[in-house]
């Protein structure tokens, strides 16, 4: 449990001038009921709902006014990359900040191609879950600074290349291709894509397959090697960047 003691005091206001709306969205109970009382203490906070899955997180997003969701990485019912999904098709403003464990840490940059406004750890303190709250209300973006500075370097070091996707091979793909070559890039696993994208596994393969054919490679190993070691797409959405070189 995340601890309360000696984080700061300093009332923050939603863009209307009341507290900040935050959605508390994890599978435990405690957990819910930790983070609660940590923005209950501080001040300038209003929990206007808490979810233990997705379905609830939709749910509420459909009927509740919320500024900030906070959203644990692994929520039962899909994970907040299918929350992520749900807020688009539900077109909803809400910001959503992860909280994950060391282990989300390589999710970081999918999540920011997928809309996310940041990460925090669960391991961190009270005082990164409030600053972390107020940032991205205040700029939509917030990174907790115990996020391992690898993962940070590896996202300031690959900014979008846009003529990437003009390189032989590369530019034949189609857009779904290339937001399958993303993922993979990212480290995304053939489960976590095909959530990611709304297809099922058997359907990731197939795609991979076709990838690597175009491309030359000799499988989806190669594929993995390829995409992790050229980093394609990181940081950038594929299909913005597609079009810029349209």
């Amino acid at each position: 449990m995340i601890a309360t003691v000696g984080f700061p005091v300093s009332p923050e206001q939603s863009s209307e001038g009341g507290p900040i709306r935050v959605l508390i969205a994890d599978g435990q109970a405690l957990m819910r009921h930790g983070m609660r009382a940590i923005l209950d203490l501080s001040g300038g906070f209003e929990v206007v709902a808490e979810a233990g899955n997705v379905n609830e997180v939709t749910q509420h997003l459909a009927g509740v006014q919320v500024d900030v969701a906070l959203v644990e990485m692994e929520l039962p019912g899909g994970g907040v990359f299918e929350v992520l999904k749900h807020r688009t098709r539900l077109k909803a403003a809400v910001k959503v900040l992860v909280a994950g464990t060391r282990t989300a840490e390589p999710q970081l940059l999918p999540l920011l191609a997928a809309s996310a406004c940041g990460m925090i750890l669960k391991e961190g303190g009270a005082a990164t879950v409030i600053g972390g709250i107020r940032e991205v209300h205040r700029t939509s973006f917030f990174v907790a600074p115990d996020i391992s500075r690898k993962v940070i370097d590896r996202w300031h070091r690959t900014p979008a290349r846009p003529g990437s996707w003009a390189q032989p091979g590369v530019a034949q793909l189609s857009n779904r291709e290339r937001e399958m070559l993303t993922c993979i890039g990212a480290g995304m696993a053939n489960r976590e894509i095909a959530s990611h994208l709304s297809i099922s596994v058997k359907t990731v393969e197939a795609h991979k397959s076709h990838i690597a054919t175009k491309l030359g490679l000799r499988g989806a190993v190669d594929l993995v090697r390829f995409a992790t070691r050229e980093q394609w797409g990181v940081g950038q959405s594929p299909l913005a960047q597609s079009s810029s070189i349209l």
